[in-house]
């Protein structure tokens, strides 16, 4: 790949433009994902021990069944690798497939559990130890007392999470009883209290697997969906851009706003940016070619490419009484890039 294209379209340009974004105007797809895959492989885990219950999924700002509901929140950050790229630098690691597919039978374990009320079963209440309001006596952050060396509880993450509540003593149970393998056997070996809870899930899957559920996957409430998060990438890992920047030699996104507009913040007519580029693409490419004249080429294609492909992602707009001094703006813009690049190999100022 030539240079121009390959400092335009390369991660470290994207990552900048993921971070600028608005999470809600973001392009995610679940299918065909890593966590796509994941979802469906512990959807399969399920389906290996009879349990029909399909839960309803969606993309949210984080990871959680909603309470007393089948609707399972998945962290938009995991469809994307570059987005889980960005969250990894913020938080210091990164779930792989096999932490994302425990993680998911947790959930599911959430959503079988609410959608069949087993909370209501006295022998639940006896086993996992609920005293009171099974919802009301949750605690309202991570922060939990916990005994490193129970045998009462399962511990696949070593995270001693099942003794925060008996709603994640149950699901963790759950996560652990879905191993198809088995292994559990061998590593709970004498630990009589955990494998107790593990053979209890068992009669419960064996119950409930092929019921209908009482509360149906989709049916409620759910918790802040991707297309309700306003934030900006950056904004909501708590990160600043300028690290990103410094490396983001295609980084266009800032001169493009300053350009054209947002939609919603005008009251005459407008058009469409993309129009803009279209209509007047020839022009642009002829008059940098005979202004700098490039010593490659392709560079005012590879940025007009560049450009187009920003536009159609933010959705920007100009105004129609202002044609002429856009389109004198973005040739501007392209003449100062082409300049940059036939003088110095950079899209950056120097």
């Amino acid at each position: 790949m030539r240079l121009s294209r390959r400092l335009l379209f390369d991660d470290e340009t994207r990552k900048a433009e993921l971070l600028s974004s608005r999470v809600c105007d973001l392009p995610l797809r679940l299918p065909g994902s890593l966590l796509g895959r994941c979802v469906e492989r512990a959807l399969e885990d399920a389906r290996a021990f009879g349990i029909a219950l399909e839960p309803h999924f969606y993309l949210s700002d984080e990871y959680g069944c909603v309470q007393g509901t089948a609707n399972i929140g998945l962290g938009f950050w995991d469809t994307d690798e570059l987005l889980r790229d960005l969250h990894a630098d913020r938080i210091g690691r990164r779930r792989d497939e096999m932490d994302l597919v425990l993680l998911l039978r947790h959930e599911i374990g959430h959503a079988f559990c609410y959608a069949h009320k087993l909370y209501l079963l006295p022998e639940f209440r006896r086993v996992f130890g609920i005293r009171g309001n099974f919802f009301t006596t949750y605690p309202e952050h991570d922060r939990y007392r916990f005994d490193p060396y129970s045998v009462d509880h399962v511990n696949p993450d070593f995270d001693w999470y099942a003794q925060k509540h008996p709603d994640d003593d149950f699901a963790e149970t759950f996560a652990v009883f879905l191993d198809r393998t088995g292994g559990w056997k061998e590593r709970y070996r004498g630990r009589l209290g955990a494998l107790r809870k593990i053979a209890y899930v068992g009669r419960l899957v064996r119950s409930y697997g092929a019921r209908a559920p009482l509360v149906q996957p989709g049916e409620g409430q759910i918790d802040k969906p991707v297309e309700q998060i306003r934030r900006t990438v950056a904004q909501f890992f708590r990160v600043s851009r300028k690290r990103y920047l410094k490396r983001a030699q295609g980084f266009l996104d800032d001169d493009l706003r300053g350009i054209f507009r947002k939609p919603d913040r005008l009251q005459r007519p407008t058009s469409p940016a993309l129009t803009l580029l279209r209509h007047h693409r020839r022009f642009l490419e002829a008059a940098v070619r005979n202004r700098v004249r490039p010593r490659d080429p392709h560079v005012v294609a590879d940025l007009l490419d560049k450009i187009r492909q920003r536009l159609a992602a933010l959705g920007l707009v100009y105004p129609d009484d202002e044609r002429e001094r856009t389109l004198a703006e973005l040739l501007g813009l392209v003449l100062h890039k082409t300049e940059l690049f036939h003088r110095f190999g950079t899209f950056r100022e120097v």
